[in-house]
């Protein structure tokens, strides 16, 4: 399945790589509680490093802290699975898809000068990322913290046409209640965050288990 736009008559856009932006009803009182329980796991347990340059990140297990502000993250990692699913069951003409899947996620801690590196989350279909806490960037510094999604069509910047920003990477900001999901295997990074207190985030990685289009969901299907 292609995911392609017909702009009009006579031309379509082509190879369309979807990104689910959401912003989930009652976010500011669940990042609240978030942010507590992710500060205090980060005052106490070791970080790991992967592609984080500085900075705390927890182990992928967060799913299974417990809360009520976890369990409302794991309704709204589904929402977002499901918006991305939905797609081609909408190419198809049909609403009715079954979907299971598995689910990963690990809280973020960055400070100022805390970055991470460009990387892909290979054996995984989606990436998603939730901002817990965003602090207002230093103006002087307008990619602070932002999210960079980089064109996956490696040859595009060869012969660019004029008015189009083939090769030109996507920048997001960072925006408290914001989750972004995005195909895992597109190369992706975070600028360097510069300013006072914490910028705070969920990376989740989701692997799709059992999917059909115009199937009803089974009794007891795991959704993360």
């Amino acid at each position: 399945m292609t995911i392609d736009i017909a702009l009009d008559q006579e031309a379509a856009l082509f190879f369309g790589t979807p990104v689910i932006m959401l912003r989930p009803e009652g976010a500011a009182d669940v990042n609240a509680g978030l942010a507590r329980q992710i500060l205090e796991r980060a005052g106490r347990e070791p970080g790991v490093a992967r592609s984080n340059a500085g900075g705390w990140q927890s182990r992928p297990d967060l799913l299974n802290w417990g809360g009520p502000e976890v369990a409302a993250y794991r309704g709204w990692l589904e929402r977002a699975v499901r918006a991305a699913q939905r797609l081609p069951a909408r190419r198809a003409g049909v609403e009715e898809f079954r979907l299971s899947f598995t689910a990963q996620a690990w809280a973020n801690v960055s400070r100022a000068g805390h970055y991470n590196e460009v990387h892909t989350h290979p054996g995984n279909h989606w990436a998603v990322v939730y901002y817990v806490t965003a602090p207002a960037p230093d103006p002087a510094r307008p990619l602070s913290g932002r999210l960079e999604l980089r064109d996956p069509r490696p040859a595009a910047p060869f012969a660019a046409a004029p008015g189009f920003s083939f090769g030109a990477a996507m920048t997001l900001p960072a925006e408290a209640g914001l989750m972004v999901l995005f195909p895992a295997w597109l190369e992706h990074s975070v600028h360097p965050f510069f300013a006072a207190g914490e910028r705070i985030s969920i990376a989740a990685n989701v692997a799709i288990t059992d999917y059909a289009v115009g199937a009803q969901p089974r009794p007891g299907d795991q959704r993360a």
